[in-house]
C-alpha cells in the first residue's frame, strides 16, 4: 500500500478506521498486522498522532543507543557473554508471553520463520544468523508486549552480529547445526502448543547449549595458546649454549 500510493517518509497513513474499511478487515486484525511493520521500522506510531511512514535512515532511541555496541561484537571475542546474559532474560520472557498470547497470524509467521532457520544448507554463518535473529524477533512480536518487542527490535542488529560470530565458532563442533535445529523446533512447538513454561525452558536450554559450546571453544583456544607458549620457551632454553 505504501508503494502503491507513493507514500514517502513522514507521510501519514490513513486512520485505523479508514484503513480497516479499505482493506476489509477488523481493526483488531489491522493492529495485529501493523505490529511487525512497526517493529521492523517500516512505519512509526506517534502517541495520539497516527501512524507515519518511517525514514529508513532515522533510528529509534533504542537503536541509536545500541549502535556503538555493534563494533564490540566484532572486535571483542568475549563480548558474546554480555549479549548472552541479556538474551536469557529477553528471549525467555518473549517465548513465555508468545505462548500465552500469539495470534493466528503470529503462529503462521512463527512456522515460516522456523522453516527458514531450519532449511537445508544452513552452513553459512551470516545467512543463518539472519534467519536465527528473525525467528527470535518473530517470537518477540508474538509476545504482544510493545515494550519488549521494541527493545528486541533495537537489539536486532546486535543479536545478528553476535549470533553470526557465535555460529562461526559453533559450526566447528560436530552436529551443532542439527542440535540447533532441534532446539528451535522445541521452542516454536511449545509456543504453538500454548505452553509458556515449556517455551521459556526451551529457550534457556537452547541458550545454555550455545553458551557451553562457546566456552568449550574458548577453553580449547586458551589451552592451545598456553601449549604454544610453553613450546616456545622450551625451544629457547634448548637453544642456549
Amino acid at each position: 500500500m505504501i508503494a502503491a500510493r507513493g507514500l514517502k517518509p513522514g507521510d501519514r497513513l490513513p486512520t485505523e478506521r479508514a484503513l480497516a474499511v479499505e482493506l476489509g478487515v477488523s481493526r483488531s486484525r489491522l493492529r495485529e498486522a501493523m505490529q511487525p511493520l512497526i517493529s521492523q521500522g517500516v512505519v512509526r506510531s506517534r502517541q495520539g498522532g497516527g501512524t507515519y511512514v518511517a525514514d529508513p535512515g532515522r533510528k529509534t532511541f533504542v537503536e541509536a543507543a545500541l549502535q556503538p555496541l555493534g563494533g564490540l561484537a566484532r572486535l571483542d571475542a568475549g563480548y558474546w557473554r554480555d549479549v548472552m546474559e541479556i538474551r536469557k532474560s529477553l528471549d525467555a520472557d518473549a517465548a513465555y508471553y508468545a505462548a500465552e498470547r500469539a495470534s493466528e497470524a503470529d503462529r503462521v509467521r512463527l512456522v515460516a520463520a522456523l522453516e527458514a532457520v531450519t532449511a537445508p544448507g544452513g552452513s553459512d554463518p551470516a545467512r543463518q544468523a539472519e534467519a536465527d535473529a528473525k525467528l527470535h524477533m518473530v517470537i518477540a512480536e508474538a509476545s504482544q508486549n510493545a515494550v519488549l518487542r521494541q527493545v528486541m527490535a533495537g537489539l536486532f542488529e546486535l543479536m545478528r552480529l553476535s549470533i553470526a560470530e557465535s555460529l562461526k565458532q559453533l559450526f566447528r563442533l560436530p552436529k551443532t547445526a542439527d542440535m540447533l535445529d532441534v532446539q528451535h523446533r522445541r521452542i516454536v512447538e511449545a509456543i504453538l502448543a500454548r505452553q509458556p513454561d515449556k517455551a521459556r525452558a526451551a529457550v534457556l536450554e537452547h541458550l545454555s547449549f550455545v553458551e557451553a559450546g562457546l566456552k568449550t571453544i574458548e577453553e580449547e583456544a586458551a589451552r592451545a595458546r598456553r601449549a604454544d607458549l610453553a613450546r616456545g620457551r622450551i625451544s629457547k632454553e634448548e637453544a642456549k649454549p
